[in-house]
């Protein structure tokens, strides 16, 4: 991975709550980036920063 940038700030919040759709913000040092995730793909991110707090 060439560009990795360093994240500084995650922020979440909630789009719609039928169907549970949100919104996960990431700031780094240049650039903020906005991304709408699926209650699905929340619990699978859940499920691998359990496994990276773990380790």
């Amino acid at each position: 991975m060439s560009d990795v940038h360093k994240i500084t700030e995650v922020t979440i919040t909630t789009k719609s709550t039928e169907p549970l759709i949100g919104i996960v913000q990431v700031n780094t040092g240049d650039t903020v980036v906005k991304f709408e995730i699926t209650e699905d793909l929340a619990h699978m991110i859940c499920t691998n920063l359990e496994r990276f707090l773990t380790r």
